[in-house]
């Protein structure tokens, strides 16, 4: 059969033995309690990936599936700990990112920024925060938009095109296990035998690098990644290279040994 490179995030769960769909209930639950619909590839992701420990240190949150976060939410939060500083000295605090929202009406919020559901941040540091816009969850595959502590509440930019990308790129993420081995240790638990990749060892892998480095990567503008599964000999390769540093590689295979 050989390896192949087009899978989705939720396909690839289930190859891996990740197949019980453990969040559903408590994602239909919010869902109704919020009067929304999930993105069909996020809904099907969540459902699979709650509380899962090959994700335990991804940048998406599978941790409390069925409680819905959003970024106007966390706007009153912040309200809510500074208003009586803001109140006292108004003139003090009026460069304070939050101050024009306590000064706007809820409704208006709109017009400084759209309210987006939060669904990840870059685990441990915790700088960026990744969400939906909360108008466009009605669409089967929205786009993903980015938020830096050190941009302005509002400046929110493009991510990925695709949620369903996004999801693919963070679970690839986990596997290459580059920043944690939380997925290395789930896998083996899982009946896995991983090992670890170095550069030499890429022309014997039998795979096409081209087909198989598709995904941008969160850690580093030049860096791509991929995962490539072969479903006869039960093999999979999760890779990430930076294109800028060819020796720069975090890789692993998993073969599964049950």
């Amino acid at each position: 059969m050989g390896f192949q490179y087009d899978w989705s995030a939720p396909d690839l769960l289930r190859r891996l033995g990740f197949t019980s769909p453990v969040g559903k209930e408590a994602l239909t639950r919010a869902e109704e309690e919020n009067g929304l619909k999930l993105p069909p590839p996020l809904f099907e992701f969540l459902s699979l990936a709650a509380d899962c420990p090959l994700l335990s240190t991804a940048d998406i949150w599978t941790d409390k599936v069925g409680e819905l976060r959003f970024l106007y939410a966390e706007i009153q939060e912040m309200i809510d700990m500074d208003r009586e500083y803001w109140e006292k000295d108004p003139e003090k605090y009026k460069d304070n990112d939050y101050f024009r929202f306590w000064k706007l009406p809820k409704e208006e919020w709109g017009s400084v920024v759209p309210d987006y559901l939060l669904i990840g941040s870059d685990y441990g540091a915790g700088v960026m925060q990744y969400g939906i816009r909360r108008e466009d969850l009605g669409e089967n595959d929205p786009p993903m938009y980015m938020n830096h502590e050190c941009d302005a509440v509002e400046d929110w930019r493009l991510w990925e095109d695709h949620i369903s990308d996004f999801l693919l790129q963070t679970l690839c993420d986990a596997l290459c296990c580059g920043e944690y081995a939380s997925a290395e240790r789930a896998m083996k638990k899982a009946g896995w035998t991983p090992r670890r990749l170095n550069p030499e060892d890429l022309p014997g892998l039998g795979a096409d690098m081209t087909a198989l480095l598709r995904q941008k990567s969160m850690y580093g503008a030049d860096t791509k990644c991929g995962i490539g599964y072969d479903g006869t000999e039960k093999r999979l390769l999760a890779i990430r290279i930076d294109k800028g540093d060819k020796d720069r590689l975090d890789g692993m295979e998993y073969c599964f040994s049950r």
